[in-house]
């Protein structure tokens, strides 16, 4: 090496150290009074990339506005900044640049001061850099530029954490949506493209430099601001606040445009989710080059509390730091009045404080005011608000057929099949409808089809839908003050009482069923009854009863709509609980993530026996575009293995209100399993505490964490969130209910 550099670039050194680098290799040389980074590459085809960044760090070398340090490219003695040599038998480019002295930002400690000068130094360099352009910098296509984010798609299935994957494609799906839009508004300008902790140098609290120019790029100028923030920010507690600093010293010498400052949150999140994708490449390529991964593990925890912060709340800081006002909206008060004059009151509103909600990602809700919300409530979500998976899967079939069942499309008997393959036998058919509550409905008919009965025998508290048939079988709605009362053709069965053996229940439900006139088509219930609180039905309850029904001929239906695709953990089906196979199964809620969908699962013999009688049509239920997406959720629920983690997190969060439990005399039993569970609440008189949930829940609303309540008397409370919910989050929640419990002691 130093007879190299004494021949090209006649300079005489003592000594050559090699430094740890990204992809190409680079060395230290000392001579007796100076140093210089000597730089190799072995791809050749860099060459002109390389004599435009010589240049370029030519040019600032001259540039009398550019006040920070940058290398300055040394010429050789033939007069070029690149040349080509012979380097161990191999061809390789070399250059050399003078060595800038500093420490590097990462290697000190962080202060307002330096990460304002951070944000100053930057800008200066971005204001010089806008005056320099080359052809070969502005046609420059490469893994690193976030105007090639297109790219990044391929290298997702390489990062190994499947959840990490998901938050990927959503930031990648974001961007698309509202950055690439915009672009065209953007100021571009040749970017330095790479301001990380290790490629700037300070002295003395305060930013002198900058070096590695490799990254050059052409693009959006609000890219480099985007940059820095994310690596001034993602190794801190409080990220979005050192964020807000970098931001407000670029600001302060290179002012920002509105339109510029909108898009800050998806690029810093793009930027992330490039270091993540090239990351996993570079892991694959070079296994033991520590370099390549050596803040992905700080990527993958920024990518994650950027999801938390939300791009609303992230956006008013932002424009905070710039001097701009919050994003406007409209008061709570005025939606809330407008909605009433055009929607029923029959519709309520949750929370003493209603809330404007403007988007949602996997378990968090985005109010319009910035706000956001922890989702422990919403169970439709079931794989995570505004999947990406799922929501690429609507859009690639909405571009390409939504129709009917008279047609014959693969898109039905594909997710047709692969529902199925989650049932046991002999459920072996499936009617596709439209919600939970049309399911039940179906379920009914037929059941009444078959059976040629009118009867129906339900449980005490039991939900199953808002149709007539619907509340005619659901305690919950017809046993109500304002409900319908219980029809003539309804048995109910007491909910069985979990201190009683369970045989007793069964031989009680069995003399009730026994002294009815009532000839019933059939039973339906839920393994866990939610209305009623989170109750499940006690071990065993169903095997014991199912042969008693079926004696009668009275089919047995299981409602899954809320226990099904994996909630509990333990089984994909609650009813796999009771060791039981039902003759009929309705689905629904977490079945399309929030597109509205639902189906009836029932035998052969049961559907053939149906297909007798009237035409059954339904104009929405099995279309293509709800056949993609219940696939795609099945998909996610495979590949992010979330009945897994209902399981391992659901034990978790149960353990923890148990914990408190022992704590609180106002907590008299914890229910549930996996992530469907709740908390029954009572005063000193052990009797259900209304007021206390109802308190708690809005108090909890106020913390930003959503939970409701439910039960008879409306005293439990209910977590049953997204099924991506984990372990820091179901923290978050016992925080606050420790606090909140604290301040209203029995």
């Amino acid at each position: 090496m130093q007879a190299i550099l004494q021949s090209v670039f006649d300079i005489k050194v003592t000594k050559v150290v090699r430094l740890t680098g990204y992809d190409n290799i680079n060395y230290c040389a000392y001579g007796k009074k100076q140093k210089w980074i000597f730089k190799t590459y072995t791809d050749l085809d860099q060459a002109t990339v390389l004599e435009a960044e010589s240049q370029a760090l030519a040019f600032l070398a001259q540039e009398k506005s550019c006040t920070v340090n940058c290398p300055r490219p040394i010429q050789s003695t033939s007069g070029s900044y690149v040349v080509k040599q012979t380097i161990a038998g191999k061809p390789h480019l070399i250059r050399l640049l003078t060595f800038i002295d500093g420490q590097f930002l990462g290697d000190q400690p962080a202060s307002q001061a330096l990460y304002r000068s951070f944000g100053n130094r930057l800008a200066n360099l971005s204001q010089a850099l806008y005056k320099w352009s080359h052809p070969t910098i502005r046609l420059r296509q490469w893994e690193w530029h976030l105007s090639t984010y297109f790219l990044l798609k391929p290298k997702i299935e390489l990062i190994e954490n499947t959840r990490i994957q998901s938050v990927v494609r959503y930031f990648i799906q974001q961007y698309e949506a509202t950055v690439a839009p915009v672009l065209p508004n953007l100021r571009t300008t040749t970017l330095y493209n790479d301001a990380n902790e290790w490629n700037v140098l300070t002295d003395t609290n305060e930013v002198v430099g900058f070096i590695d120019f490799g990254d050059l790029a052409y693009g959006p100028l609000v890219n480099d601001v985007a940059i820095a923030m994310v690596y001034a920010a993602y190794d801190k507690e409080d990220l979005l606040a050192w964020a807000c600093t970098v931001l407000s010293g670029f600001h302060q010498i290179q002012p920002l445009q509105e339109v510029e400052v909108k898009v800050l949150y998806h690029t810093m999140a793009l930027r992330l989710c490039m270091s993540l994708c090239n990351s996993a490449v570079a892991k694959r390529q070079q296994p033991e080059n520590q370099y390549a991964a050596i803040s992905e593990q700080y990527a993958q925890n920024m990518l994650e509390t950027w999801l938390a912060i939300g791009p609303i709340g992230a956006e008013n800081a932002f424009r905070k730091a710039v001097g701009l006002r919050a994003i406007s909206i409209p008061e709570t008060t005025t939606v809330l009045n407008g909605r009433q004059q055009v929607i029923s009151g029959a519709l309520s509103v949750s929370y003493q404080q209603p809330i404007v909600m403007k988007q949602a990602a996997f378990q968090y809700m985005y109010a319009a005011d910035g706000t956001s919300f922890l989702d422990a409530y919403n169970n439709i979500p079931h794989v995570g608000h505004h999947h990406p998976v799922v929501v690429e899967a609507a859009q690639k079939q909405l571009t390409k057929l939504n129709t009917n069942t008279r047609y014959l499309y693969p898109e039905l008997q594909d997710y047709a099949e692969t529902l199925l393959a989650h049932f046991p036998k002999p459920l072996d058919k499936v009617f596709f409808v439209n919600s939970g509550s049309e399911a039940s409905d179906l379920a009914i008919r037929i059941a009444k089809n078959f059976t040629n009965r009118k009867g129906v025998v339900v449980m005490e508290h039991g939900y199953h839908g808002h149709t007539q048939v619907g509340i005619e079988i659901s305690d919950y709605k017809f046993n109500h003050p304002k409900g319908i009362g219980q029809q003539p053709h309804i048995i109910k069965l007491p909910l069985p009482n979990s201190e009683q053996p369970t045989a007793e229940s069964v031989q009680r439900a069995a003399k009730i069923i026994d002294s009815s006139d009532v000839q019933a088509a059939a039973f339906v219930s839920e393994t866990i009854l939610g209305c009623a609180g989170q109750v499940p039905l006690p071990e065993g309850y169903l095997k014991q009863l199912y042969p008693i029904l079926r004696q009668k001929q009275t089919l047995c239906i299981a409602d899954e709509v809320q226990t099904g695709f994996g909630r509990l953990g333990s089984c994909f089906w609650a009813f796999e609980k009771q060791e039981v196979v039902p003759d009929i199964v309705i689905i629904g809620k977490p079945m399309g993530n929030g597109h509205p969908m639902g189906a009836v699962v029932t035998t052969s013999a049961i559907a053939d026996h149906f297909a007798q009688g009237v035409e059954f049509f339904s104009s929405f239920g099995g279309n293509p575009v709800s056949c993609a997406i219940g696939s795609a959720v099945l998909k996610v629920l495979k590949d992010e293995k979330l009945q897994e983690n209902a399981l391992y997190v659901g034990a978790y969060y149960k353990a923890q209100l148990k914990a408190l439990q022992q704590l609180y005399p106002a907590i008299d039993e914890v229910r549930g399993e996996g992530l469907f569970l709740g908390v029954a609440l009572v005063d000193a008189q052990k009797k259900p505490y209304t007021n206390l949930a109802k308190q708690i829940k809005n108090e909890l609303r106020n913390q930003n964490i959503l939970i409701s309540t439910d039960g008879p008397f409306d005293s439990v409370l209910k977590s049953k969130p997204p099924l991506c919910f984990n372990k820091q989050n179901v923290d978050q929640v016992i925080d606050q209910l420790h606090k909140v419990f604290k301040k209203y002691p029995i």
